[in-house]
């Protein structure tokens, strides 16, 4: 088997699923989409990627999905999620096998663990892959974004390594596969040393929303020049707290001193995609409104009822951020003390 010219072009996707898990993520499913269409456009074979303590039965998802083969790769070292263990394990497979592809997620677990096999196998890695052209599938072209989204950058790989890719999890589409068969499970015994991980997994702590990048916060409460002033941004604050959402905020005010830089959102700042978007005192400049379009629903709140963020709302209320959120916290604060929201 070789990996690049007219070899068989095989394709292993690591979708991040565990034998514990009840629900499978839309960014799993999506892996094993793309890492399917993939092969059946190049003559592959997809092969997927599970770790864990132990032996289990594999699940459902991936014979939906059209997976020819899964490698369930058991190790006590496994039990949970860990890119130094994970790339110790592949990597007597892997070179074994040489993958034309290695699809991971860009992800915490995917971010990491694409550049440590790079290292390790010399190969090319490419981060944040937006779409695959495959026009010429000797020559696959990787699009990746840059400057926020502004412009993509194409990559080509000039190696016959594996060529090791993480994929955006915006950008994935989900879709079973038609007349399938089972997948193929395969048990890979590895046996690590003990002293093989230096990380050690302690104890899972939950997320301080308040510390949480607002990249991956499900929830966002963002304060413009209208809402970070002396008398409204407590309010803010505290609404943040009840919502248990992340601050987020605009240039303007990050210019003024008044949040850290670390919070703004925008083209020129980070691009969120939250499940829900509370604009307070937004005007929704462009550049703004550019780094909140993926959010699932945006609130906006302003006073001026021409205010160009209301353009891009699901919701918009015009008014005086002072009448409206104390009314809104007591109302939070209500429901919740009646157990009508958690």
């Amino acid at each position: 088997m070789t990996v690049g010219g007219t070899g068989i072009k095989n394709i292993w996707v690591l979708p991040e699923i565990t034998g514990v898990d009840e629900e499978v993520s839309r960014l799993s499913l999506g892996l094993l989409t793309e890492a399917r269409s993939l092969a059946e456009r190049v003559g592959g074979m997809v092969t997927a990627l599970e770790f864990g303590a132990k032996t289990q039965k594999i699940p459902d998802v991936f014979t939906e999905y059209g997976i020819s083969k899964v490698y369930l790769f058991q190790d006590p070292l496994l039990t949970h999620k860990s890119a130094e263990a994970y790339a110790a394990v592949v990597l007597t497979v892997i070179q074994e096998e040489k993958p034309w592809l290695f699809l991971m997620g860009q992800t915490v677990l995917g971010g990491e663990l694409a550049p440590r096999l790079g290292a390790i196998l010399d190969a090319g890695v490419i981060t944040g892959c937006a779409r695959i052209d495959l026009t010429d599938p000797e020559k696959p072209v990787f699009h990746r974004s840059v400057y926020a989204g502004q412009l993509y950058q194409e990559v080509v790989f000039q190696t016959e390594k594996t060529m090791l890719v993480t994929l955006d999890p915006d950008v994935l589409n989900i879709k079973p596969a038609t007349g399938t068969t089972p997948a193929e499970k395969i048990v890979i015994k590895s046996g690590l040393p003990g002293k093989a991980i230096k990380a050690r997994h302690v104890e899972y702590l939950p997320a301080d929303y308040q510390e949480v990048d607002v990249v991956d916060a499900g929830t966002i409460v963002a304060a413009g020049m209208g809402a970070a002033t002396d008398e409204v941004y407590p309010m803010v604050e505290e609404l943040a707290a009840l919502l248990e959402g992340a601050i987020g905020t605009t240039r303007p005010v990050v210019d003024e001193g008044k949040i850290a830089r670390d919070r703004m959102i925008g083209q020129t700042g980070k691009v969120v995609s939250p499940d829900l978007y509370l604009a307070l005192g937004i005007s929704g400049a462009t550049h703004h409104v550019g780094g909140i379009q993926d959010s699932g629903k945006i609130v906006a709140i302003n006073r001026d009822p021409q205010a160009s963020i209301f353009r891009s709302s699901d919701i918009g209320i015009s008014a005086d951020l002072k009448d409206v959120l104390p009314e809104l916290i007591k109302r939070i604060k209500s429901a919740k003390e009646n157990g009508e929201i958690l």
